[in-house]
């Protein structure tokens, strides 16, 4: 089949379209993926072909990797989310069964909770939920699922090295001609620097506050003794997402697709759960989403208007909410409404809402009207042009504990964008009035 190209923020995504059905299953990809090398490996071709069993099926390589433009800057894990709508959009489909595998698995469920209209069912296959060996304990040095520092060095200095050592933990049972050729396929897939950010995207990263989010019908399959994700995340998602299957299959490999011993399983798994789904659940108007909501607040706007009189302030307010708007827009969100010395936004994506927060402070002080932020992600209501639920007021809380010129947000939306542009520092605990206690974080400037 054809390789095909559509336009993501003017990246270029490289996908294929196979077979042909009601249903479209489009596969999510780990690290690593190469459209016009995969055709040429059995295994990837039987995959797809066992896919298409089930209707039309999509595969694509991310930006930055496989066919897809390699001079583009990789994203982080949340930022995908706008690609693969991309690709449903550039293959006219409706609604999809998203497969994700490894890294593929939380950008997955992060497109499900984005745009949950779109999509009828996940399956999950050697999923990280988090950036922890063991996702029931919280992150720390300790307890991170690699050695960070000599890892992302071992790519600098030995990147054959680094795919070698990399191959032997997601297949321990191939020979060494398979290895070898293993390697030259990981080396196809992206540069060393790219690589290099996509591996740091895991760093922090931290998926398990949103899963009792997901209301789509799900499959986990996870291998007894993989040795790159330990089977604990494969448990968390089964445990944590309501009403999830879970699969776990004898196996030590990180791709089950390439166990001959394991695949009958994996293919009698998938098979079962996707003839058993139950009509479509999702209607083009779905109110609740997961969004990451954003308040502002002009710092001593009273005082401020006492000072500039009603018609130089109400000026001054017109050029802020027109700016306001403009950077919001800038960053793929939407503006609610504004508040009379602030706005409340939301976003699809958690580090677009983070990026408009920078701008926003940014603008603020230049024209004289420092703002506080608060940011949180979490689940919302639409409801006459407006957003409600918790997640609005956690939001709107964290806001208040600001400081003139200071981006406060949850752990939350913490975890969820952890290990690519953004950095935090410790902020506290803050006792949100009407909601409790939360750890809030500071959003570090540039």
């Amino acid at each position: 089949m054809a390789i095909q190209y559509t336009q993501s923020e003017g990246v270029s995504l490289g996908y294929t379209l196979s077979g042909e059905g009601e249903q479209t299953v489009i596969y999510v990809p780990g690290a690593f993926s190469n459209l016009a090398i995969e055709r040429y490996i059995p295994e990837s071709v039987a995959w797809e072909k066992f896919l298409g069993r089930f209707g039309r099926v999509i595969n694509f390589d991310k930006r930055a990797t496989g066919v897809s433009d390699r001079s583009a800057r990789p994203l982080n894990l949340d930022q995908q989310v706008v690609d693969v709508e991309a690709i449903r959009v550039a293959t006219n489909s409706k609604e999809l069964i998203v497969c994700g595998l490894s890294q593929g698995a939380p950008l997955a469920v992060l497109y499900a909770l984005a745009y949950p209209e779109r999509v009828r069912a996940l399956i999950l296959v050697e999923g990280v939920c988090c950036d922890a060996k063991d996702p029931y304990s919280s992150l720390s040095d300790s307890n991170t699922l690699f050695d960070w520092e000599r890892s992302l060095a071992d790519i600098d200095s030995d990147f054959a090295k680094w795919c070698l050592d990399f191959s032997k933990m997601m297949s321990p049972d191939w020979e060494l001609e398979e290895l070898d050729l293993d390697v030259e396929y990981m080396q196809a897939t992206a540069s060393p620097s790219s690589h290099r950010f996509i591996w740091c995207c895991l760093m922090g990263f931290d998926l398990r506050p949103m899963l009792r989010h997901v209301r789509h019908p799900t499959l986990v399959i996870h291998t007894k003794d993989d040795q790159l994700y330990p089977v604990q995340h494969g448990k968390y998602f089964a445990e944590h997402i309501p009403g999830a299957k879970y699969l776990e299959l004898a196996s030590n490999y990180h791709m089950p697709m390439y166990d001959a011993k394991a695949l009958p399983d994996l293919q009698e798994g998938i098979e079962q759960f996707i003839s058993g789904l139950p009509p479509s659940q999702f209607e083009e108007s779905s109110a609740r989403v997961i969004s990451t909501v954003l308040f502002t607040d002009i710092v001593g706007s009273t005082e401020q208007q006492r000072d500039l009189g009603d018609r130089i302030w109400t000026e001054k307010i017109s050029a802020f909410e027109a700016k306001s708007t403009a950077i919001v827009e800038q960053c793929r969100g939407k503006v609610i409404r504004f508040t009379g010395d602030g706005v409340k936004a939301a976003f699809e994506v958690p580090g677009d809402g983070l990026r408009a927060a920078r701008l926003l402070v940014q603008d603020a002080s230049e024209l004289g009207h420092p703002i506080r932020v608060g940011l949180h992600t979490g689940e919302v209501q639409w409801s006459d042009e407006d957003l409600h639920g918790m997640a609005v007021n956690i939001a709107s809380r964290v806001a208040d504990q600001a400081d003139a010129g200071e981006v406060l947000t949850t752990t939350v939306t913490q975890g969820i964008v952890e290990g690519g542009d953004y950095a935090f520092s410790d902020w506290g605990e803050a006792d949100l009035k009407g909601i409790g206690t939360r750890k809030l974080v500071r959003l570090l400037q540039d």
